[in-house]
């Protein structure tokens, strides 16, 4: 009888285990993450809780270029797509002992289900990086894989358009007509209609300059009186390409402060915009993507590309901006110099005001509103930025 017992206990263990383990062996127990189309590495991998893919917040993060910090006293996790907002947000507080709170930009994300650390890693639902920070996320439930990415720009090279040359410029400028120059009433002379030109918020990226070097100038010594000149830089470059260099210029100063440079990227890199400044340090072995290798480069530790003279820097610039603004090739004689170039969705942003969530992401102050289209609504995005507050001081 004993016997009996231990056999029918066995046969009972046996088939429980069989019920049980059955819908493990039927699907993966983890999940592949792939960025821009390279599988993340991480020490932890995805799982599965709750009906929810939970991934590594911080290795998603970096590997998308954002900058990430843990704030161990509140419980916080601070993510940034600079180093703007590292600090845990002003009557914001929290304790070892709370729920983990997740901040993106300074705003808070609201997730369906809670954070939990597996390994020293926060984990995160799927959810939370598609829907709230905004990125691109697809699921390939036959292989159990996730794809991430950021927005508009696309994780394979593209190839430029190829067309026939034009000699003239892409975005022909039509100078007005006496009719509809504004007349200065002091002098009874048509007055310079730059300010009007100047708060044009749909402003195309290509398209002859509008100020000149002494405007840009004054410009730039009434903030900062010990930058660099590379006003005619700007705009002859701009010229060469038909991209707006007096924008252009004005983009450079807000992306380095007025060359004060108080960011991750430092003066010697002649890098005057960012340009492949994720917040992750390079590791030296990055692909320039067809760049010339003489002009442009990456080293070990050092944030975002290095070019190797200032004309250079600015030319990468001018054609980031180009890749954005058309699908033309680059102009015959020209080299490529920016290591980003074929990642752009050529063409995906003629005017300036394009440029938010694409050159830079959010690409507005996520403080003070709840989407892209509402901060397009006020005028606020990076791209109005760049007109309003740098470009406009010359009027």
């Amino acid at each position: 009888m004993r016997h009996k017992s231990i056999s029918i206990i066995c046969l009972t263990m046996m088939l429980l285990t069989t019920v049980f383990t059955a819908p493990v062996w039927a699907q993966p127990s983890t999940v592949a993450i792939y960025i821009e189309g390279k599988p993340l590495v991480s020490e932890v991998s995805p799982v599965i809780r709750q009906d929810r893919t939970m991934v590594p917040l911080r290795a998603i993060s970096e590997g998308l270029g954002l900058v990430v910090n843990w704030d161990a006293d509140n419980y916080f996790v601070l993510i940034s797509a600079n180093e703007n907002y590292l600090m845990a947000p002003a009557g914001e507080y929290g304790s070892p002992q709370s729920t983990i709170r997740i901040f993106f930009n300074g705003c808070e994300l609201k997730s369906d289900a809670d954070p939990f650390i597996l390994n020293d890693r926060t984990m995160v639902p799927i959810r939370l990086i598609s829907e709230e920070m905004g990125m691109k996320v697809e699921w390939n439930g036959e292989k159990y894989e996730v794809y991430i990415s950021c927005p508009e720009e696309s994780a394979t090279p593209v190839q430029p358009v190829v067309e026939p040359p034009v000699e003239e410029s892409p975005v022909p400028y039509q100078e007005p007509t006496e009719k509809e120059e504004p007349v200065d009433s002091q002098k009874g002379q048509p007055s310079d209609s730059s300010t009007d030109k100047a708060l044009d918020m749909e402003a195309l990226i290509m398209g002859p300059a509008q100020a000149s070097a002494q405007q840009l100038r004054a410009l730039l010594y009434k903030n900062n009186p010990n930058a660099p000149d590379l006003v005619d830089l700007y705009l002859q470059i701009g010229a060469k390409y038909g991209v707006r260099g007096d924008l252009a210029f004005c983009q450079a100063a807000k992306e380095t402060g007025w060359w004060r440079f108080t960011g991750i990227v430092q003066p010697w890199q002649n890098n005057y915009c960012g340009l492949a400044a994720t917040g992750v340090a390079a590791t030296g072995d990055e692909d320039l993507r067809g760049a010339d290798p003489a002009r442009a480069r990456f080293e070990e530790g050092v944030h975002g590309a290095i070019f190797a003279t200032p004309e250079d820097g600015v030319e990468a610039q001018i054609q980031h901006l180009y890749a954005y603004a058309t699908k033309k090739p680059l102009p015959e004689g020209t080299t490529l110099l920016d290591p980003r170039f074929s990642l752009v969705n050529r063409g995906c942003a003629p005017c300036w005001i394009d440029l938010g969530g694409k050159w830079a992401y959010p690409g507005y102050d996520r403080n003070k509103y709840s989407s892209l289209e509402e901060a397009f609504a006020n005028q606020d995005t990076y791209g109005h930025s760049i007109i309003k507050h740098y470009y406009a001081q010359m009027f």
